[in-house]
């Protein structure tokens, strides 16, 4: 599948709602997530974990960029997600774990995200579905998203929360703390 995604600091998150209220985005669950991330040769793979819920094992690809851009994903349910974190770290290794905190609103077939990581902050997430819709229809919604919340395309982000996490670790080792 496809998506059409940006991610950019929320400062406020709060002064985002109601923005959100005004597009008509609808709350639909706030959960606590672990993103497991397994060296790979190309793009990422993670194991999403979730208390309470079948885990999801995702695989994707993203375009460099901070601009809106195309993702290429697969998702697959895994009722037990334990056993496959344990097969995959064995296998493949672990580069990095993301934790968040993420409230999920949607509108029509986009995805907003507002994510408290763990080490990191606050963020804002869209990723605009193609899956009812061609890729270039998902492309003018996550711009009227970004319109309608007065996103500043200057502080859209380039890198995932993992790469982020890692490149902060890097400069604590750097600095002799490690």
């Amino acid at each position: 599948m496809q998506n059409i995604e940006i991610k950019t600091p929320a400062p406020d998150p709060e002064s985002l709602r109601s923005g959100l209220d005004a597009l008509g985005a609808v709350a639909v669950w706030t959960r606590a997530q672990r993103d497991v991330f397994f060296t790979v040769p190309r793009g990422y793979l993670k194991l999403r974990c979730v208390e309470g819920e079948p885990g999801e094992l995702i695989a994707y690809t993203r375009e460099a960029g901070t601009e809106p851009r195309p993702s290429d994903y697969e998702i697959v349910i895994v009722p037990d997600a334990e056993p496959l974190e344990s097969a995959l770290t064995r296998a493949l290794g672990v580069l990095g774990v993301v934790e968040k905190t993420r409230r999920l609103f949607q509108w029509r077939h986009t995805r907003i995200h507002l994510d408290t990581v763990a080490g990191l902050g606050e963020f804002l997430e869209l990723e605009a579905v193609a899956r009812e819709i061609p890729l270039e229809a998902a492309r003018e919604e996550a711009e009227t998203v970004i319109t309608v919340l007065g996103l500043d395309r200057s502080a859209f982000l380039e890198r995932p929360y993992l790469e982020m996490l890692l490149r902060d670790a890097s400069h604590v080792a750097g600095r002799g703390g490690g």
